[in-house]
């Protein structure tokens, strides 16, 4: 898929990948590979710029002596200050909310970084995800305001019916992504009763706040991390492999396919712990494997892997398959609805996709659209 989306590492990415996370022993051998496929000397994409800080603790524990690990040092120390500074610019956001009575537990980066990494420079991130409970959301986004966040300029109030979450901004550049559902492929009260319920402590700078259990933080990982993008979302890899390390002995197994069945996602976390498995010797039990495979592709799942698994951005170049895309999310916002529910229940999915002020306006869209393509066909 040159020059779109990928789903899968690059060459160089997955050899950087065995020299950072893969077996030991063979670690300097892949590093050296690596060093023959790229050139540091020009932009590199932000996958593999995530992954260095990794590369240069595995290469310092091992000894290994290169004149690449000065730079490499530098771009570990600034990750290492990036996310200290970023936990202090959010961490009075979280105690905000705590003292309002708004419960939070924080998502990706930050509690991988303080609960499964063993050092914080080595979990590089951009943004705090921050969870609220459904009901609680547009308290969560009044306080936001207050304390000076702004929201995308593209979210707007129906977010909190059609989407997951929503991202704000502070002036001095830092971001925050407000979540009232865990996950977007599992919008549902029973889903996210479920990982509250299970959540754990987590303490960030002094703030009491929660983090995902071990299983719940795995399959979030791996089902987020499957998804086709720009940059191959390569840093699920190192993620997942970090909570199997530290979690797998304790996991619940059980527990994690159970949900992967009732929400329709057996395919994806198959897909990805078979990956972990036997591309990078991480322990996941077979029958675990052997479970998901059983389970068989829903329907839904298979809309929606029709979008994720491929080249999005390619996909919304066609007018057609755009609306296929919109159509997938769509069979994720309004699942087990009835036929007619659902047929009107996409029409103001349609409206929100695109901007439109109501209903009324889908009708004619469509027919400028169509007068447009048909303008533009070659006589």
């Amino acid at each position: 898929m040159s020059g779109g989306a990928s789903l899968w590492p690059t060459p160089a990415q997955e050899m950087l990948l065995r020299a950072a996370v893969g077996p030991e022993a063979k670690a300097a051998e892949a590093f050296i590979a690596w060093k023959r496929m790229i050139d540091l000397d020009v932009e590199i994409d932000l996958g593999t710029y995530g992954l260095l800080p990794l590369l240069y603790d595995r290469l310092s524990r091992l000894g290994v002596s290169d004149p690449l690990m000065g730079r490499l040092k530098g771009i570990y120390r600034r990750s290492w200050y990036e996310t200290h500074a970023l936990m202090h610019a959010t961490a009075p956001v979280v105690a905000a909310l705590e003292a309002r009575g708004i419960a939070t537990l924080l998502l990706k980066g930050v509690p991988l970084a303080l609960s499964w990494y063993p050092a914080i420079g080595l979990r590089r991130m951009a943004d705090l995800d921050l969870a609220v409970r459904p009901e609680q959301a547009r308290d969560a986004i009044a306080v936001l305001n207050g304390l000076g966040w702004i929201r995308d300029a593209r979210a707007s109030d129906e977010a909190l019916q059609f989407r997951h979450s929503m991202l704000f901004r502070r002036p001095d550049g830092y971001e925050l992504d407000l979540h009232w559902h865990i996950m977007f492929e599992a919008c549902t009260p029973a889903a996210d009763a479920g990982f509250w319920g299970r959540a754990q402590p987590l303490d960030m700078r002094g703030v009491a706040t929660r983090r995902l259990a071990p299983a719940d933080m795995l399959l979030h990982t791996v089902i987020h991390g499957l998804r086709a993008n720009r940059w191959p979302p390569i840093r699920w890899i190192p993620d997942a492999l970090a909570v199997l390390h530290r979690d797998a002995a304790t996991m619940d197994w059980d527990g994690m396919v159970g949900f992967a069945r009732s929400n329709r996602l057996t395919c994806r976390l198959g897909l990805g712990l078979r990956t972990l498995a036997h591309t990078y010797g991480a322990p996941v039990p077979p029958p675990v494997l052997s479970a998901l495979r059983a389970a068989g592709t829903s329907v839904l799942e298979r809309i929606e892997n029709s979008v994720v698994l491929r080249d999005t951005e390619r996909l919304y170049d066609n007018a057609v398959t755009k609306q296929w895309v919109i159509f997938a999310d769509y069979c994720r916002v309004a699942r087990r609805r009835d036929p007619v529910s659902f047929v009107i229940g996409f029409t103001h999915y349609l409206r929100y996709r695109w901007n439109l002020e109501g209903r009324r306006e889908i009708v004619p869209v469509m027919l400028r659209g169509m007068a447009r393509r048909l303008v533009s066909i070659p006589r």
